[in-house]
């Protein structure tokens, strides 16, 4: 491997098991939420804490799932750019979260993800297709398409050199 290759690899460096725990925990709470179909007045009910003093409301837990996180976020900025390790601009997979994310609280709540609607995809607009299908296209152009393809290239561009 390159010199050049080699600080690409330590500047692309991710944790993505922390990444991976962060999400899929965010994704079961969010779930299991959506699960208790919680009511407008139910907001106001009282939340305890473990040793049973009382830690708020339903409301404020519900404010804290997303305000905690947007927290995080700015210590993150501000650690890595005390560590010297900040991100000079979004980088590509970054995007690729971002965009997924806000996807996928788009879909939440939705119930007729299989309804087929016309003229949803502005490159085919008299084609029906349900919200499902897209969000399963989408998954499967990652899984089919995108990731083999790219190391297709580049272990071809890097002449044989298997990409990881």
């Amino acid at each position: 491997m390159t010199q050049n290759r080699q600080q690409e690899k330590e500047f692309m460096a991710t944790d993505w098991k922390l990444l991976r725990r962060l999400v899929n925990s965010a994704l079961d709470a969010c779930e299991a939420l959506d699960q208790l179909e919680i009511t407008d007045d139910e907001r106001s009910t009282t939340v305890r804490a473990a040793n049973g003093q009382t830690a708020g409301t339903v409301w404020d837990a519900l404010q804290s799932a997303h305000i905690f996180p947007e927290n995080v976020r700015y210590m993150v900025i501000r650690g890595r750019g005390q560590l010297g390790d900040s991100a000079p601009f979004v980088q590509p997979v970054s995007r690729v979260l971002q965009q997924t994310g806000l996807l996928a609280a788009e879909l939440v709540g939705s119930q007729q993800l299989q309804v087929p609607i016309k003229g949803i995809d502005p490159y085919s607009p008299e084609r029906e297709q349900s919200l499902e299908s897209v969000i399963e296209s989408l998954a499967a152009w990652y899984e089919s398409h995108l990731v083999p393809n790219l190391e297709s290239a580049l272990a071809n561009a890097r002449g044989g050199e298997k990409s990881s």
